[in-house]
């Protein structure tokens, strides 16, 4: 369904509006509150030397990153979000860490929407951002306009966002997902940064992980049910006398959890990264989900509303969860977050 300009916005306003609605958040279901860490009672080390820096390496190129922490990919394309990004992408420029883009999917038929990142970047010049487009557009768009997504935000990646629940949902959905393997494959063929496939909350199987395993994509993040629901949020759109609403009620807990996505993607030995996020909201959850094998691990909602309040309030945010990164560390004996990898979890 095409949609003008106006609708678009107003469907992305409508996303943030209810996204903050504890009503769309599927809270306690991510699976970490199973996951225990071992307490070590001597470290054996200062807390100073506890260092949770780490890069991200693609081709032998390696950027910083102060932490594994990054910016889940949120909203994009009308006035909110052009503001919300720009706060964003600021603390990413500031505290290099990884920011992911809102969907992208107005550029593909509006070249001016490109013009928001050029404001962003001209705040934000060193953040290290990552470009974003739905497998559903990217099936049906020719491979120079997704380059051009990539050039119009100077992306250092590009992650492909899956969402059937969420197009099955929406009354403006793009429910066409065939050949999206080849898409995906082909994509990483034609573009010269790193791919990242990601789910929007409904986590991975390991069978659908396996089926990526030879696509030559970077990474998969496997953002499993725990957050903000999409599912959840589409149905929250129509009115409640609208069948889109009724049905949207029997999904309300479709999907698969953070964690066991996480045990999923271990248990298929994927030669890929794989990063996590679904339902993050503190830096405890982050050192667990490091621990189960994570790369880098997306936080999405605590994001959007400090970003609401300011500069401040998103330095305040990141500061809190880089501390709680470092004493869930600290009380593991691990001084580098590989150290932590290699602590044993309890479930």
């Amino acid at each position: 369904m095409n949609e003008s300009n106006s609708q678009f916005e107003q469907r992305k306003r409508d996303h943030i509006r209810i996204a903050l609605d504890p009503r769309s958040q599927t809270d306690g279901q991510n699976g970490l509150d199973s996951i225990e860490l071992i307490h070590e009672a001597l470290p054996e080390m200062d807390f100073k030397e506890v260092d949770i820096s780490t890069s991200f390496v693609f081709n032998g190129d390696a950027i910083p990153l102060s932490s594994p922490i990054f910016i889940s990919s949120m909203t994009a394309g009308h006035e909110k979000g052009r503001e919300i990004n720009e706060a964003l992408a600021r603390l990413s420029d500031r505290r290099q860490i990884l920011m992911g883009v809102g969907s992208q999917r107005r550029e593909l038929e509006d070249s001016n929407a490109a013009e928001e990142w050029a404001r962003v970047r001209k705040q934000a010049p060193k953040a290290k951002l990552l470009g974003n487009i739905g497998i559903a557009q990217l099936i049906k768009s020719p491979i120079d306009k997704v380059r051009r997504l990539v050039d119009s935000t100077e992306a250092v990646a590009l992650f492909i966002h899956l969402n059937p629940l969420q197009e099955a949902l929406q009354p403006e959905g793009t429910r066409d997902f065939k050949n999206g393997l080849n898409a995906i494959e082909n994509l990483v063929k034609m573009v010269n940064v790193p791919v990242i496939v990601k789910e929007v909350g409904c986590g991975f199987s390991k069978e659908t992980l396996k089926r990526l395993e030879g696509t030559g994509i970077f990474a998969v993040d496997v953002s499993g049910k725990g957050g903000t629901h999409w599912g959840r949020v589409e149905g929250y759109r129509s009115q409640e006398s609208e069948m889109l609403y009724k049905v949207a009620q029997t999904f309300s807990n479709w999907g698969i959890s953070t964690v066991q996505s996480m045990l999923n993607a271990k248990e298929a030995r994927v030669p890929f990264e794989i990063w996590a996020s679904g339902g993050v909201r503190n830096g405890l959850e982050i050192g667990k989900l490091c621990a189960l094998g994570a790369a880098k691990v997306g936080v999405a909602k605590p994001f959007l509303e400090a970003a609401l309040n300011g500069d401040g309030a998103l330095e305040e945010l990141l500061n809190k969860l880089e501390l709680e990164l470092k004493i869930t560390m600290f009380c593991t004996g691990s001084r580098t977050l590989k150290d932590l990898q290699t602590k044993r979890v309890t479930q």
